[in-house]
């Protein structure tokens, strides 16, 4: 892997326009109303937190998240809908882009985008694959935690080697959902040491920005490798969790993370 270069300019950040607004309620809110806030929502207020925080330490700051979303092909009516619901809410998107759902992936790469967020596992496995770094959204049904940007790494896709990860079919993961793993670890590097760069600007103490480990499967030496490693990559993490094969739900519940970058891994099986 190439050396950590200094990142100067916006961290790009796509999402899709479903995830940002909460569609299947459209049937209770009338013409007027704006589109209700969907599971993206807090990710978006933490992101803005995060950005307003690195202004005001440093005015002239170049390296800010910037958001980009997507919306398919709709009516002009819709499209305005969109943009006035995104104003009405105040929240900051840089960019609006309406296309069809096989131009998603391109729309992606020409823009730069190093995170991808969607509820749509199949878009983050798509995304991973065509070397874009992608997590899944987490669940936020308060819409009032704001404070905190909250990221999870997955220890096991860490802190397994690459041969290691082959393993995991001991577990029941397919061949398939392992060489998801593997590209994303790549994928998470690139991730993390920009956000390791974004962290850095930031005291021990009071930090809108709170990254953590989780290791589900692994053992303590698999969590303990992926902290070195992401340490290597220039990104200390503020919490660690190693569940030994535990579910993960109940850690998920407490931590309430906006995104995790998994590959996956600690939605299957679904018993967890």
């Amino acid at each position: 892997m190439e050396d950590n270069k200094i990142c100067t300019g916006p961290l790009m950040i796509a999402l899709q326009y479903n995830d940002l607004f909460d569609l299947d309620k459209l049937s209770t809110s009338t013409n007027t109303d704006a589109l209700p806030k969907g599971r993206a929502f807090t990710f978006i207020k933490a992101v803005q937190t995060v950005n307003e925080r690195l202004v005001d330490q440093n005015k002239t700051e170049s390296l800010l998240f910037e958001v980009i979303l997507i919306a398919k092909e709709c009516s002009e009516e819709f499209k305005r809908k969109i943009v006035e619901s995104v104003k009405h809410y105040g929240l900051e998107i840089g960019k609006f882009y309406f296309c069809k759902k096989e131009e998603l992936i391109n729309t992606l790469q020409s823009n730069k985008v190093k995170l991808f967020v969607s509820t749509d596992r199949d878009a983050v496995y798509n995304a991973l694959h065509t070397g874009i770094p992608a997590a899944l959204l987490n669940d936020q049904a308060d819409h009032h935690i704001l404070n905190k940007l909250k990221v999870i790494f997955s220890g096991d896709v860490i802190g397994f080697s690459e041969d290691t990860l082959d393993s995991l079919s001991d577990f029941g993961f397919s061949e398939t959902q392992i060489e998801t793993f593997k590209a994303a670890k790549i994928r998470m590097k690139e991730f993390a040491v920009l956000i390791g760069q974004m962290r850095r600007k930031f005291g021990l103490e009071n930090s809108p920005l709170c990254t953590c480990v989780l290791t589900v499967w692994g053992s303590r030496n698999i969590c303990a490798t992926a902290l070195k490693t992401l340490r290597e990559w220039g990104l200390d993490a503020d919490e660690a969790f190693c569940l030994a094969g535990a579910p993960c739900r109940p850690i998920l519940a407490v931590v309430k993370p906006h995104i995790l970058l998994d590959g996956g891994l600690h939605n299957i099986p679904e018993s967890q």
